[in-house]
């Protein structure tokens, strides 16, 4: 899981810093006398904003115990700082232009998208874009704190603009109209394409006897218990049969996990089988806001 901040803790922290270390380390002067024959140069210092470097990945908890903030976890403290320092934007300087179509390694014709919504950002990272990941964004998007994503080794390329979220499906429905996307000429409805490599299908086949919501809570308990990571899941209603989509390192766990968590039902034959592909797999993942109420699409 990841590390969520104590908003109110952080803020306050920060404001203690910024009105008593930083005035004493000159990083900023307290204005105290506001008088009005001050000279030309303290006025201009007055509207100098100060020049902060901050470590980032690293963190405390409430305690003051030193922990971090896990993976990417230097891009979050930068989001993280955006949001208590009420930023007019976030930079993310990497060695890449943007945040591109596909993974250019794989596919040479891949381009940087020019601009993103946090959601299709953050489905493109889970997914396996390595540019960002999902968590960084989070804290930009209560303020709708723009993300630019720049090569640091081409500082000239505009990159990636991550802003606004997409719309939701009862906003997508309200107009009620399903159109063909190749009818709209110059739009593309897709952003990008994305993949996570060695993945296993763990199932659980016919629980019908015992029932689709006992199945369903029981199956995510054991995989929650077990520490296993679910990337995707779906569920056949007819057969109370679920799949899930686990990383291949740790499937034998989560295959040992839900055999001992049926293993009644599996001796009453009340639950036909437990399996796991031995075959290498991967997830191919689609994002585009675009795709929502436009047909011909797939």
């Amino acid at each position: 899981g990841g590390v969520v901040p104590l908003w109110e803790e952080t803020e306050r922290r920060m404001q203690a810093w910024w009105e008593g270390e930083a005035v004493r380390e000159g990083v900023h002067v307290e204005d105290d006398n506001a008088d009005a024959d001050a000279n030309a140069n303290d006025a201009d210092a007055d509207h100098t904003a100060p020049i902060v470097i901050a470590t980032g990945f690293v963190a405390t908890s409430s305690e003051g115990v030193p922990t971090t903030l896990k993976r990417s976890g230097s891009d979050y403290s930068a989001t993280i700082f955006a949001k208590v320092t009420h930023a007019s934007r976030v930079t993310m300087w990497k060695n890449t232009d943007g945040v591109y179509t596909a993974d250019p390694r794989r596919v040479p014709e891949a381009f940087s998208i020019s601009s993103l919504k946090y959601d299709e950002a953050m489905e493109l990272a889970y997914f396996g874009a390595q540019v960002l990941h999902p968590l960084a964004m989070v804290p930009c998007i209560d303020s709708n704190i723009p993300v630019y994503v720049r090569n640091i080794f081409n500082p000239a390329f505009e990159g990636t603009v991550i802003q606004g979220r997409c719309a939701s499906l009862s906003e997508v429905n309200k107009d009620g109209k399903v159109v063909n996307w190749r009818s709209k000429r110059g739009v593309i409805p897709i952003k990008g394409i994305t993949s996570v490599d060695r993945v296993s299908l763990l199932t659980l086949e016919g629980a019908s006897v015992i029932g689709g919501a006992e199945v369903a809570e029981r199956f995510m308990g054991s995989m929650a218990d077990a520490g296993i990571n679910v990337l995707m899941v779906t569920q056949a209603s007819s057969e109370s049969s679920i799949t899930v989509v686990v990383p291949e390192d740790q499937g034998k766990k989560a295959l040992g996990a839900l055999r001992s968590t049926f293993e009644l039902e599996l001796s009453r034959s009340n639950v036909n089988a437990i399996s796991l592909t031995d075959t290498p797999m991967s997830i191919v993942a689609i994002v585009g806001e675009g795709m929502a109420m436009n047909s011909g699409v797939s």
